[in-house]
């Protein structure tokens, strides 16, 4: 009899034993799910947040010399057409920091004709010129009802004018660029602010020189060449 009881006792324990290790088992693979998860949203909103952060200067100067042709060419990018009237724009998006309706800038005295003013834009006065009328030396028409100010980042690094607005004729157009699709038109007539002449599908623009369109609207504005942060 006592035999037959020490027996039974060894298969319950024996069955427990299992029992817990099952369990046991079980839970451990539900942790492991649980921070395979929580790894995989970790990755995916750094993922998110790197694909929605906004592009730095370095960034932008960067995709701006590879469009002119300064730095080895990036198989493709991503640009924006703007029309000024008679003179198209092409500009990285990068360099793009918010096209606005367009709206009458406040006059300054003694600026050239090609310099319209300034305007208010994120808490800051952004100067304000007319592309068509800085090249072509004429003054400028007056604005359409499509018409809109392009704010562009000034790549000089000034703390004068970290930001430009360009009229628009409209909203650019958004595409994206084969440099080896761009075709050099051999137009070598140097202009201000002009960089190179190009035609992308059959359609002629000009790649601007961003950072002599800062020296020159910085002047226009202020007299003077624009101030730029101490390296390092």
């Amino acid at each position: 009899m006592s035999t037959k009881k020490t027996t039974t006792r060894k298969k319950t324990a024996a069955k427990k034993s299992t029992a817990k290790k099952t369990v046991a088992k079980k839970t451990g693979a539900k942790k492991a799910v649980r921070k395979k998860s929580t790894r995989r949203g970790v990755s995916a909103r750094r993922k998110s947040a790197a694909r929605g952060r906004k592009p730095t200067r370095r960034e932008a100067r960067a995709e701006a010399r590879a469009l002119n042709g300064t730095t080895a060419p990036a198989p493709e990018v991503h640009c924006a057409l703007a029309s000024t009237g008679g003179v198209n724009l092409l500009l990285p998006t990068n360099v793009v920091a918010e096209v606005i309706e367009y709206v009458q800038p406040a006059p300054m005295q003694d600026t050239p004709d090609w310099f319209l003013g300034q305007v208010e834009w994120d808490d800051r006065q952004v100067p304000v010129f007319s592309y068509a009328a800085l090249i072509s030396g004429e003054a400028s028409d007056e604005p359409g009802p499509h018409a809109r100010i392009v704010v562009l980042k000034s790549l000089s690094d000034s703390t004068r004018v970290p930001y430009l607005g360009v009229v628009t004729l409209d909203i650019p157009k958004l595409l994206s660029v084969q440099i080896s699709d761009l075709e050099h038109t051999g137009d070598d007539r140097k202009s201000m602010g002009v960089y190179c002449h190009v035609k992308f599908n059959e359609e002629p623009a000009v790649i601007p020189d961003l950072d002599r369109l800062t020296h020159l609207v910085t002047h226009a504005a202020y007299g003077a060449l624009p101030l730029t942060r101490a390296p390092g």
